[in-house]
């Protein structure tokens, strides 16, 4: 959400975006809160849950406020005056995926989640979100606008070449997988799909960005693909991302869940044919630009690698041209259409 708010911030600071003139946008409460870099959860939770709700009690008086999350429905009743609220739901996540969370973790989300009717609008980031919204809320279709996220697309398009840290990487056609290890990623199905590429392609190794594999799936990877067909990056800098997504051969994204799915967005802007899950929002973030399968299937996973390595140069130009739809002014401009709607 920090990202999020920082984009969209950086848009705003700008000022070059038509119809932003029209609106004074500020922070309600710039969020530096006074415990925020302590190592004690305790003091984190008094920090989100009692001060910050406190400085938003002190906070001027507005004609609209935006929470950019779903979370903030518990705020509504500590603003000053009557202001139009909108509010940007990005996944509901928790409430198909508990994951590792716990069930008084779930309750929370189930609370943030029941406050969103309270909001006068809503935006998600994709339609499907917007049905899991209407589903799981109640929550009238006519009471929500899609807003779709962005990119830079000029970091995205520039191309760069392989810096040091991805050296090891030079010369060798690979798979790149983006991403945190948490269950709804998937990647559970990667040493069966590898295995089953490689037969075909075996000069190829896969190539993590994120969290690292769970040691169990590490180790089965290596036992059907070989020890040196994975190569982990860990967590790098965007810098690094960039081109490690535009020297990939294939980005190859297996996700169950996903509200929106910019990972998606970001290869093709790089250049790189995609591969993903023909679930929740991909589909429809991708379109035609990308190649599917379905996740349950490995050996389905497998082909559709092979079949983006034959269409890779018919990919990378459709991915290229699609990707041009999605960038932060586009997202902007969404929100700024809601803001007039709402004190119109």
């Amino acid at each position: 959400m920090q990202r999020y708010f920082g984009v969209l911030d950086s848009v705003v600071r700008k000022q070059t975006l038509q119809g932003l003139d029209e609106f004074e946008i500020t922070p309600l409460v710039p969020y530096e809160g006074l415990m925020v870099g302590s190592t004690s959860r305790i003091f984190r939770a008094l920090d989100k849950w009692a001060l910050y709700r406190w400085r938003v009690g002190r906070a001027g008086t507005y004609d609209l406020v935006h929470g950019l999350s779903h979370g903030l429905g518990h705020l509504l009743s500590h603003l000053r005056g009557s202001p139009r609220t909108l509010a940007t739901v990005h996944d509901l996540i928790p409430l198909r995926f508990p994951g590792e969370l716990t069930e008084a973790q779930v309750a929370r989300v189930r609370r943030q989640t029941d406050r969103l009717s309270r909001f006068d609008l809503l935006t998600t980031v994709s339609e499907f979100t917007a049905r899991e919204v209407m589903e799981l809320t109640g929550i009238p279709r006519e009471r929500i606008r899609v807003v779709e996220n962005g990119i830079d697309q000029e970091v995205f398009r520039t191309p760069v070449d392989l810096p040091a840290a991805l050296e090891r990487l030079s010369g060798r056609p690979y798979v790149l997988s983006v991403g945190s290890a948490i269950p709804r990623k998937n990647l559970g199905i990667l040493p069966e799909v590898f295995a089953e590429f490689l037969t075909q392609e075996p000069d190829f190794v896969l190539v993590r960005a994120g969290a690292a594999l769970p040691v169990e799936l590490r180790e089965r990877f290596c036992r059907l693909c070989g020890q040196d067909r994975l190569i982990e990056l860990g967590r790098i800098s965007d810098e690094i991302l960039v081109p490690a997504y535009q020297h990939a051969s294939i980005f190859f994204f297996p996700s169950l869940y996903e509200g929106f799915g910019l990972p998606v967005i970001e290869a093709m802007a790089a250049g790189t044919p995609v591969v993903c899950s023909n679930t929740t929002s991909l589909p429809e973030v991708g379109r035609d630009a990308a190649i599917y399968f379905d996740p349950d299937h490995p050996a389905e996973g497998a082909a559709a690698l092979l079949e983006a390595l034959s269409r890779g140069p018919e990919l990378i130009s459709m991915g290229l041209q699609h990707s041009r739809l999605y960038s932060w002014d586009r997202t902007m401009e969404g929100h700024l259409t809601c803001y007039q709607e709402l004190l119109t």
